[in-house]
Formats: C-alpha cells, sequence, structure tokens
C-alpha cells in the first residue's frame, strides 16, 4: 500500500499510473457518455494533482482521489441529471478470452447481476460500485462516502445478501 509521504514524491505520471483505469471504470459504470467518463476522468486527476500539496495523510490516499472523483460525479449528475448507463454498454466493458459460449453465459450472468444491483437502494449501489469497479477497501469507501466504517459493511452485507437472495430466486 502506498503512503501518503510517498505520493508527494512520485511525480503526477506515476499516479495517474495507479488510479486512472479505477477511476475511470469507477466513472464508466455510472455515465452513459463514454467522452463525459474521459473528461471526468481527466477532472479528476487535475483536480488532484492542483490539491496534492493539500493532501495530509491522515487517510489512504486511495481514499483521497476517490473522494475527488465521487465529489466529481455528484457534481455531474446534478448538472446533467443523468441515470446510470444501459446494461448493454456495463456488460460490454467484460473483456475475456473464454469461448464465445462462455462469453455469452458470462454476459448474461452479469446482466442479470448488474440488473438486480439496480434494485438496491443508492447507499448500497455507491458501496458496491466502489468496492468491485473502484476496488476500494471498506475504510476507504467510509471515508469517500462520509460513514462510518461499519455503516458501510452493513451496507455491503445487506447489499450483497439482497443480490444473492434475488440470483437464487432467478435459478
Amino acid at each position: 500500500m502506498t503512503t501518503a509521504i510517498m505520493y508527494p514524491k512520485l511525480n503526477h505520471q506515476q499516479i495517474y499510473e495507479d488510479y486512472s483505469a479505477k477511476i475511470y471504470r469507477y466513472f464508466r459504470y455510472r455515465v452513459k457518455n463514454v467522452w463525459d467518463v474521459e473528461d471526468l476522468t481527466t477532472t479528476v486527476f487535475i483536480k488532484v494533482y492542483s490539491k496534492l500539496e493539500q493532501y495530509d495523510g491522515r487517510h489512504p490516499f486511495g481514499a483521497w482521489i476517490f473522494r475527488i472523483a465521487h465529489n466529481a460525479l455528484i457534481d455531474y449528475m446534478r448538472k446533467k441529471r443523468e441515470s446510470p448507463v444501459d446494461q448493454d454498454t456495463f456488460s460490454n466493458m467484460v473483456a475475456t478470452d473464454k469461448l464465445p459460449e462462455e462469453c455469452l453465459l458470462n454476459q448474461e450472468t452479469t446482466e442479470g447481476l448488474w440488473d438486480k444491483v439496480h434494485t438496491l437502494t443508492k447507499d448500497q449501489r455507491n458501496v458496491i460500485a466502489l468496492r468491485y469497479l473502484g476496488d476500494l477497501r471498506m475504510n476507504e469507501i467510509a471515508e469517500i462516502l462520509g460513514k462510518t466504517e461499519a455503516s458501510v459493511k452493513i451496507l455491503h452485507f445487506r447489499g450483497i445478501k439482497k443480490l444473492q437472495q434475488l440470483m437464487t430466486e432467478q435459478a
């Protein structure tokens, strides 16, 4: 894990390499327009670079960056009044080297799962997205969402339990 003291010494390219794919994936799940996703990702890194000296190291660096990303997404959605992407767009993001039959089965399962994610509460959807698309730990998610780690764990647990129940009913 990278510490706060290490990042100010690293160049902007290293920060971008470490976090750009995760930030992009987080936005791609939530925003329909690919160009807007790219703009949002760029905006986040501009803000990160301009505020890098303000990072105090009290929280994990990844949580700090995702807090900036989360706030940028909220601002974007307020301006655009946009809803999350359609299922076809999201399921096409998965890249595999599997046989076509496996890809189709995997895509159907993924589509079914993400259809079910949209039935969860807003907080549960945010936790699931940050956990599995942003690849963040619970304490980082709590920091980003401004909640306690315990409440994030409860939201995650209940969301996963509800998804398991819905997927079992479907099978």
